[in-house]
């Protein structure tokens, strides 16, 4: 029995807003069940509607990144920012309420972002906004961007400058348009163009990361995933060949060289596993991996404990391998979604004392004690693999691919 069955009567943010119904048919699920963590389920999913709502920009398809201490730029973002609300109506089945038109709009809104620009890939997907930003002149930034530069030529620093920087952050922001445009069934208007075309190009390319960070590597080869599904890059066998190199037998995590700690263990294989999710591929070593997520619980704050439980979620689709007790640590994570939810906003923060500041190097919010955009965004998500793992979830909702 599903624990949110029709428990949200839900409307679209166009037109009149419906009210929430309470809990629906689940009502009887709080005195039967872990009752705590039920009512902080339903109480969530049920107060991210209005958050989502409160966030939007009046008569577009944007939305702020928080209600409070926006920065200029907070204020300005665009592009990102939508794709993060559209992926939360879909996981929460509003999506398929809207009116037709409405989604087609949305749909054409961010394809609209598809541009041309000198040093990126063409069709990238870009927010103008940080390249407003990544160009601004700042004479701390500055002088930082320089010591970077000196110090990497003594060949002892490998620092990421600027340019390597706003690269990474439009092939983000491009990866997170298309894979938004494929969960609901769409797709980008224009081609991305294909920057690797032998075999040797695309190896040489991830063999230059460096996978004792698997988590910003990970990230690149997700990418590179998600282009090889929806691009039709043909990138499938290339990609499988070089990432089972790097699955580690003794963790079933993927690196060369054991990272410093076991957040980067985890976040990194989070990064891969979502790559492999998109190629529809399985996890090579399930059952170590699990192991090595049991003994070691995350850090609290929104991105760590989402990537913990993503990672055990998809281990354990695949595998029966200590099923409960992976099922009951799943669900205790509920204590750590908690401290990040603001009930007053019905939101979440990414922080456990803050909104996100920073949105790939642009600062977004000052930091208020407030729920944001992208932790609601996160916490959902977790929320929905949680109760999905413990067979609790509603078909009337969504688990995205990241």
């Amino acid at each position: 029995m599903s624990i949110l069955h029709n428990s949200l009567s839900l409307n679209p943010f166009w037109g009149p807003k419906v009210k929430v119904a309470p809990f629906g048919p689940c009502r009887g699920l709080l005195t039967s069940h872990a009752t705590r963590n039920s009512q902080f389920f339903i109480d969530a999913i049920t107060g991210t509607q209005d958050y989502i709502y409160s966030l939007k920009k009046e008569d577009s398809f944007s939305f702020y990144p928080s209600n409070n201490g926006l920065t200029k730029y907070g204020e300005k973002l665009e592009l990102g920012f939508s794709n993060y609300a559209l992926k939360l109506y879909f996981m929460l089945g509003i999506w398929k309420q809207l009116e037709n038109s409405e989604k087609e709009n949305w749909k054409n809104y961010i394809n609209s972002f598809q541009s041309d620009i000198a040093n990126f890939p063409k069709n990238s997907f870009i927010d103008k906004v940080i390249l407003e930003s990544y160009n601004e002149f700042n004479f701390l930034n500055f002088s930082k961007e320089i010591t970077r530069k000196i110090l990497n030529t003594t060949g002892k620093f490998n620092f990421e400058i600027k340019n390597t920087r706003l690269k990474k952050a439009i092939n983000a922001e491009t990866k997170q348009s298309i894979s938004t445009l494929w969960e609901v069934g769409s797709s980008n208007n224009l081609m991305l163009e294909n920057l690797y075309t032998s075999n040797n190009e695309l190896f040489q390319y991830l063999d230059s990361l460096n996978w004792q960070t698997p988590w910003t590597s990970g990230a690149q080869f997700s990418s590179l995933c998600v282009y090889s599904t929806t691009q039709k890059f043909n990138y499938e066998e290339d990609l499988m060949n070089f990432i089972t190199k790097k699955a580690n037998y003794e963790t079933g995590a993927y690196f060369s060289k054991m990272p410093n700690s076991s957040r980067e263990v985890i976040n990194g294989a989070m990064k891969v596993i979502s790559g492999l999710d998109w190629l529809e591929r399985e996890i090579h070593y399930p059952e170590k991996l699990i192991d090595f997520c049991l003994a070691n619980e995350p850090i609290h704050e929104g991105c760590d404990v989402v990537d913990f439980i993503y990672v055990l979620y998809k281990c354990s689709k695949q595998t029966k391998y200590r099923k409960d007790e992976v099922n009951k640590l799943l669900y205790d994570q509920a204590k750590v979604l908690r401290e990040l939810f603001r009930p007053n906003e019905g939101g979440f923060s990414y922080f456990r004392n803050k909104s996100q500041t920073h949105y790939y190097g642009v600062e977004i919010t000052t930091g208020e004690n407030s729920a944001d955009i992208h932790g609601t965004l996160l916490c959902i998500w977790a929320i929905m693999m949680i109760l999905d793992s413990n067979e609790l979830l509603d078909t009337n909702y969504n688990i995205i691919k990241p």
